[in-house]
């Protein structure tokens, strides 16, 4: 891992008394492991800065929006010994000053950075009036939203899932298993990550639990009160939805590029083989002084 301001790595550092300052922005999976895994060295104090006090389990949230479990874990069960948790949200990185600014405006000086923010649930603009009525699930406060609009709704009320991959197909099993009524539309192929016999029990189970799979369609629009769609003959139609859920896509968050990092058209950071990513050059900088480490995280 590299540092933000500095071409040196901590693997090839010499131990010694000096304490390096080490941010770690974000507390999800990525970061949580990186923060643990740095305690090995005795030389390096580490700050973890998450927007939330507690951990999102977001593999989870599709139980916790039909009620069936928690998403949420306590981060003193987590991080080890001598971790600072700072409950605040990183608006930017300044790699000259070397410091991560805080919404609270409180400033973390560094010597090193870990970027690990990971992905936001996201709706297309291109789908009219998806972003007003469409509610994601890939993130605790809507999928939050989503529990509470559950407990209003009638056990029968039509309910839609959008995104056929697997986030879209546990979200549609598990409101099945609670008598919901519910329509997932696919956009083409069922679970296309499965082999042929994989998605055919996906798609036993599913019909067998009441399941309606549209494989086919594709959502064109979101109403308050319906979506249509589209069959992929050109014919649109109008299905009754109370509650439409998004599970395609996903989003990334602004920082990288607010601050001037390489992102492609998605706003997902761009690293080497290293996951070290570098600063879009500035006139007169030298492009080495202007380092990032970009630690993955997950999305399903």
């Amino acid at each position: 891992m590299s540092r933000l301001a500095g071409p040196r790595c901590l693997e090839g550092m010499t131990e010694h008394s000096t304490s390096h300052k080490v941010v770690v922005i974000g507390g999800g999976y990525a970061g949580t492991l990186a923060a643990n895994r740095l305690r090995v060295r005795a030389d390096v104090d580490i700050t973890l800065v998450n927007p939330r006090p507690t951990f999102v389990d977001r593999i989870r949230l599709h139980q916790f929006v039909a009620g069936t479990g928690d998403a949420t874990l306590d981060y003193g069960t987590l991080l080890g010994e001598g971790i600072q948790l700072v409950v605040d949200s990183a608006t930017h990185i300044d790699t000259v000053a070397r410091s991560v600014r805080l919404a609270s405006g409180r400033a973390l000086d560094y010597d090193y950075v870990i970027y690990a923010v990971g992905s936001t649930g996201a709706t297309p603009s291109s789908v009219p009036k998806a972003a007003e009525f469409a509610v994601p699930v890939a993130e605790f406060e809507p999928a939050r939203r989503l529990r509470a609009r559950l407990d209003e709704l009638p056990p029968d009320a039509p309910v839609t899932v959008v995104g056929g991959g697997l986030t879209g197909v546990e979200t549609a099993a598990e409101l099945a298993e609670q008598g919901r009524t519910v329509t997932l539309v696919c956009g083409g192929t069922l679970v296309p990550s499965l082999s042929a016999p994989g998605r055919r029990s996906v798609a036993k189970w599913l019909s067998g639990h009441g399941v309606a799979m549209l494989e086919a369609d594709v959502v064109t629009e979101v109403r308050a009160d319906a979506v249509v769609l589209a069959d992929g003959t050109g014919a649109d139609a109008v299905r009754p939805s109370a509650l439409t859920i998004w599970t395609a896509g996903f989003g990334a968050p602004a920082l990288a590029t607010e601050n001037g990092l390489r992102t492609d058209a998605l706003g997902r950071l761009l690293t080497d083989g290293a996951t070290q990513a570098l600063r879009a050059r500035r006139r007169g900088a030298d492009s080495a002084d202007h380092r990032a480490v970009h630690v993955r995280g997950g999305h399903r």
